[in-house]
């Protein structure tokens, strides 16, 4: 765990300036090529660029870390993005979002990162230890390779054994692994023919893959898509009845978008289902605004959930107008639910439907709330 005690070292030299022989303006930090630094190298900024020699540890605190020069020592970096395509001679240490290498280390590489590339330029001379959401590996690693992640691609060349806790896992064609390859999942790797493993491939099952296994609930979970259903049909109806019962003002307001501006709907839907991935991605990439950019990601995917809320109210108040059933009462939003998930089930057409539920609801529900009254009905 040195490492991490390198860290807070890092964030208590926050005050010093740039390095001497740095330059900096707007605060970017940059050491030129052909520049050679003696000693510990230690920067913070909006970014940071080393170009030249580092004869030195390098301590980096930013939102974007570029390293393509040479460092004679270790690296310590956090920040939203890095990149290094340089020479690392000792161990490379890194926190970020992102995180992409195609340069030489020297002996150990430790990452934890959303997302972490290693393209088969890179070169790690000892053993990799990751930790990472997505991880796309095809450097060429001495020793050994720990992968904790959710999706795994493999295409490198791992000198011993490969070992991990993946939720997917993908060794293409040109990887290499000369020892064994030692996993923890609820599937099965995907070895693609031309792979070499030069050990034995075993598979430990999760803890909740032993406790079902076997059981009707295994058959449930993974033999039909009836349990997932089910699961969506309550929690829209019970969201749908919340909007009834607490939220009435809101839910009216939304419903007299969709019947005034179906087109306005439309293209504010449109509008959040692109703009709020990529606002995710940008605060993604600074520190500062990781937290900010979590809470939006889990708005954004209850939001897309539930939008379709508002389509079903509509359509189901249109349709039912015709037997007398007054609008926005639980029995109408049940029946108008059935119908809804029966259309989806058909192949395509059920697709379509359910992306324009969601961009009318979602754009009506964001329209609706721009709206001052909405707020004054809801204080009420």
């Amino acid at each position: 765990m040195r490492w991490i005690a390198y860290f807070f070292l890092l964030c208590s030299c926050l005050f010093l300036h740039a390095q001497e022989g740095a330059l900096e303006e707007q605060n970017v930090v940059v050491l030129m090529s052909g520049e050679v630094y003696e000693g510990n190298y230690f920067a913070s900024g909006r970014s940071v660029e080393i170009s030249g020699t580092v004869n030195g540890d390098v301590y980096v605190l930013a939102e974007q870390v570029v390293i393509d020069g040479v460092v004679n020592g270790d690296v310590l970096i956090c920040a939203g993005s890095t990149d290094i395509s340089g020479h690392v001679s000792q161990n490379c240490r890194v926190l970020g979002g992102q995180v992409l290498m195609s340069g030489t280390i020297g002996n150990n590489v430790t990452a934890v990162s959303g997302n972490l590339q290693l393209l088969p330029s890179a070169t790690i001379k000892g053993s990799l230890v990751a930790t990472a959401a997505n991880v796309e590996l095809g450097a060429t690693i001495g020793s050994d390779a720990t992968i904790i992640a959710s999706n795994v691609r493999l295409s490198a060349h791992i000198g011993h054994n490969l070992k991990g806790y993946m939720g997917e896992m993908r060794i293409t064609s040109r990887a290499y692994i000369g020892g064994c390859v030692d996993y923890k999942s609820s599937k099965d790797v995907w070895i693609e023919p031309g792979a070499f493993v030069g050990g034995k491939v075993v598979r430990h099952p999760t803890l909740v893959h032993k406790l079902i296994e076997g059981t009707w609930i295994q058959k449930l979970l993974f033999g039909s898509k009836v349990l997932a259903i089910l699961m969506n049909f309550i929690y829209t109806f019970v969201i749908g009845a919340i909007l009834i019962k607490i939220f009435p003002k809101n839910l009216e307001a939304a419903l007299q978008v969709l019947q005034t501006r179906p087109l306005k709907s439309l293209g504010f839907g449109l509008v959040l289902l692109v703009g709020l991935p990529i606002a995710c991605l940008v605060l993604l990439m600074t520190i500062l605004g990781v937290p900010f950019a979590l809470t939006l990601l889990a708005a954004n995917i209850i939001g897309l959930y539930t939008a379709k809320i508002y389509s079903i109210f509509w359509a189901s108040n249109w349709a039912f107008k015709k037997v007398r059933l007054k609008p926005n009462r639980l029995p109408v939003l049940f029946c108008g639910m059935v119908v809804y998930f029966f259309l989806t089930a058909i192949p395509i057409f059920g697709t379509m439907l359910a992306i324009l539920a969601m961009l009318f609801g979602l754009g009506a529900g964001v329209v609706a709330q721009t709206k001052r009254g909405i707020f004054k009905g809801t204080r009420a």
